[in-house]
């Protein structure tokens, strides 16, 4: 089956903070133009479906909400379709605003059925110490994703979900019981299943060859890595230095 449906990471793909990537949104108004389904898919938790896609119009992208997969959706789902609440949630407003959106009570004490794990730049010792005093109760541990960092401008990276996680898991012992973030397929899957769609008709395009291309792999379905920098020389699958190669790349699929 061709490829007719492009899902684009965003973090270090399509914008690195508040700026494109150079060639990006010339890139995907090409595909539109051309016919393709596009995608926009991130572990990114931190914010609202609605708030990526303010993000995306104003560098130039053309999205809407329902093209629009990230980690404070898919955990919403997730609980929601597990009827999993209330919960003690670990994040931002935008995690907690797309929670209370899918009727996913938020507790700010330790009486909950699971324990929510976002990035959350207020991180705090207390907040570990609640985590544990839930998961002791017998509360799961669903979270993000576990990406130690993400990238920023000006070369620097920020530090990720993964830290927050990390903590509650030493402090615990407990490994998560799910994570909704690259490389699962969990949103591939919600993706695929809220639009009817196949993996065979898939390419994903990310920047990480052990979440993006990863995930693509777990999935069954085609990827490009686009590595500007050449910053994973050994990798052997299909790869795009500059962005304006990837339509050629998509065209020849394989």
């Amino acid at each position: 089956m061709k490829v007719s449906v492009i899902v684009f990471d965003l973090d270090g793909t399509l914008y690195i903070g508040e700026k494109a990537v150079c060639g990006a949104v010339e890139t995907v108004n090409t595909l539109i133009k051309h016919k393709y389904q596009i995608f926009y898919l991130t572990n990114n938790s931190g914010k609202t479906r609605l708030q990526i896609v303010q993000k995306l119009d104003k560098m130039g992208f053309r999205a809407n909400i329902n093209k629009v997969y990230c980690g404070s959706y898919a955990i919403a789902i997730y609980l929601a379709g597990n009827k999993i609440t209330p919960v003690y949630m670990i994040g931002t407003d935008g995690l907690k605003m797309e929670l209370m959106a899918h009727s996913i009570k938020v507790e700010n004490n330790s009486n909950a059925s699971a324990v929510v794990v976002g990035i959350d730049p207020f991180f705090s010792y207390e907040k570990i110490v609640t985590a544990f005093q839930t998961i002791d109760k017998g509360a799961k541990l669903i979270v993000a994703n576990t990406d130690a960092s993400y990238p920023v401008e000006n070369n620097c990276r920020l530090v990720g979900c993964g830290a927050m996680v990390a903590a509650i898991v030493a402090a615990t012992g407990r490994t998560p019981d799910f994570h909704v973030g690259k490389p699962n397929t969990y949103m591939l899957a919600l993706l695929c299943r809220e639009h009817g769609l196949t993996p065979e008709e898939i390419c994903v395009v990310g920047d990480m060859p052990e979440s993006d291309i990863q995930m693509a792999v777990n999935f069954g379905c085609q990827s490009i890595l686009f590595d500007p920098g050449n910053i994973f020389p050994e990798f052997t699958g299909r790869k795009a230095e500059k962005f304006k190669q990837i339509i050629s790349l998509i065209k020849k699929g394989g």
